[in-house]
C-alpha cells in the first residue's frame, strides 16, 4: 500500500491538533493495566476522537518512575486498552531502560529509553533471534519507501527486537550535539516492525516539552491510523511520550 504526503496535508493535520485530554468527553482517553516502574507506574493509553477514530497512543510515566531503576535494566510489555485493539497497526508497546545504554559508543551509551510501539505480533516479535542465528531475516531490508526517506541501518540487530533504523541529521550521529531523544524505526525480515522513541534519562528528568513532526515513510505494510508527530510532554507529575496526530493510511 502506498500513500504520498505534501507539505500541505501534514501542516493540516498539526493545525488540527492532538493533546491528550482526559476531560474531554469529545476525545476520550482510555487506559491500560499500570505496571511498577522505579518508585512510580507506567501504563498506556489511547485517545479517541468523537468519530471513534484514535487520535493518540501514547505512554504516561508517573511520578517516581524515573527514580530508583535498577542498573540492571527494566523491561516491560504494556498491552494496549482494550478500546485500542484493532484501532490502530499497533499491536503492544515495550519500554526499556539500559543504564548504562547501548552501541554506537559515545553516542547511545548514557542510561536512556527504548519505547518500542510494535506493528508486529508480540508472539513474531519474541520469535527474532540473535544476529548470528538468522541473518539473512535481518539483512533483508524492507524495500524502499518503508523506511524515511534518509535514514541510516544501525549495526547488525538485536534479538527480539530486530534492525534498527536512525536519522543521520539528528544531533548525536552528526556531530552537532549530545543526544537527547531521537526517533527510530525498526525492520525484519523485509518488513517495517516498530516506531521509537529513544530518550535519555537525564533529559526525561528535566521537565521535557517536544512536539515534533514524525519521519514518514511513503509506503506501509498494513492500513490504519499512523501518527503524524510524536511529543515528549511533562504533565504535571507525569512524564507523557506519544504518537499523535494520528491519520488513516492505505
Amino acid at each position: 500500500m502506498k500513500h504520498l504526503f505534501t507539505l500541505t496535508l501534514v501542516t493540516l493535520v498539526l493545525l488540527m491538533g492532538c493533546e491528550k485530554n482526559e476531560e474531554d468527553p469529545g476525545n476520550p482517553t482510555y487506559k491500560g493495566t499500570e505496571q511498577t516502574l522505579g518508585n512510580g507506574k507506567v501504563y498506556s493509553w489511547v485517545t479517541f476522537a468523537a468519530d471513534n477514530n484514535p487520535l493518540s497512543i501514547g505512554i504516561t510515566l508517573t511520578k517516581g518512575a524515573l527514580d530508583n531503576i535498577p542498573h540492571t535494566g527494566v523491561a516491560l510489555v504494556l498491552a494496549l486498552p482494550s478500546q485500542a485493539v484493532g484501532k490502530t497497526p499497533f499491536s503492544h508497546i515495550m519500554i526499556d531502560y539500559l543504564h548504562t545504554g547501548h552501541e554506537p559508543p559515545g553516542t547511545y551509551d548514557v542510561a536512556h529509553f527504548d519505547m518500542h510501539f510494535y506493528i508486529q505480533s508480540q508472539a513474531e516479535r519474541e520469535a527474532i533471534p540473535a544476529y548470528p542465528v538468522a541473518p539473512a531475516k535481518f539483512d533483508n531490508l524492507p524495500p524502499a519507501g518503508y523506511i524515511p526517506n534518509g535514514y541510516i541501518r544501525l549495526p547488525a540487530g538485536v534479538p527480539a527486537m530486530g534492525v534498527h533504523w536512525a536519522d543521520p541529521k539528528s544531533p548525536e550521529l552528526a556531530g552537532t550535539g549530545k543526544f537527547t531523544e531521537t526517533l527510530i524505526y525498526g525492520s525484519y525480515d523485509g518488513k517495517m516492525t516498530f516506531i521509537e522513541p529513544m530518550i535519555a534519562h537525564e533529559f526525561l528528568k528535566g521537565s521535557p516539552n517536544v512536539n515534533k513532526l514524525l519521519p514518514l515513510p511513503t509506503k506501509f505494510e498494513k492500513a490504519g491510523y499512523y501518527p503524524m508527530n510524536y511529543s515528549i510532554r511533562k504533565v504535571g507529575d507525569d512524564i507523557q511520550v506519544s504518537l499523535d496526530a494520528m491519520m488513516l493510511m492505505q
